[in-house]
């Protein structure tokens, strides 16, 4: 026999509005977010924090491109890419010689949430030169 009020309802309603009931009555449990998780789950990793502090994916790719960019003109920049792998910055490309190369790798250096740089992948304008001098045959020009 149903009681009045619940006609209609069935069994999972009926439930339901019992736990509801029994929910609104019980005092709320104490529990501290900040407490529950370790700090390193509370804020994303140095890498991945973008321009503005936000979590960003490529936040330490962002972050270093924009340095360069403060640093150097843009067209000595056309020529490289930059990406990231974690905490590792990867530089690719050709650059105008050694020391522009030694200078962008202390500037990623700086950045935070930098490990390693590398610059397996980079070469500079003069070397490119030779080595496009060698594999043109003799009698052609670039």
């Amino acid at each position: 026999m149903a009681i009045a009020g619940e006609q209609g309802m069935g069994i999972y309603q009926q439930t339901q509005g019992a736990c509801a009931e029994a929910l609104e009555q019980a005092s709320p449990l104490p529990f501290a977010w900040a407490q529950a998780f370790p700090s390193w789950f509370q804020t994303p990793p140095p890498e991945r924090v973008g321009l503005q502090g936000e979590y960003d994916y490529h936040g330490l790719q962002k972050r270093v491109e924009a340095l360069f960019e403060q640093h150097f003109v843009s067209s000595e920049l056309e020529r490289l890419t930059v990406s990231q792998r974690g905490r590792v910055v990867i530089l690719q490309g050709v650059v105008r010689d050694r020391a522009m190369l030694k200078r962008l790798v202390s500037l990623a250096k700086q950045v935070e949430g930098t490990y390693r740089v590398e610059t397996n992948w980079v070469t500079d304008a003069a070397e490119q030169s030779l080595m496009l001098a060698n594999l043109v045959p003799s009698g052609y020009s670039l």
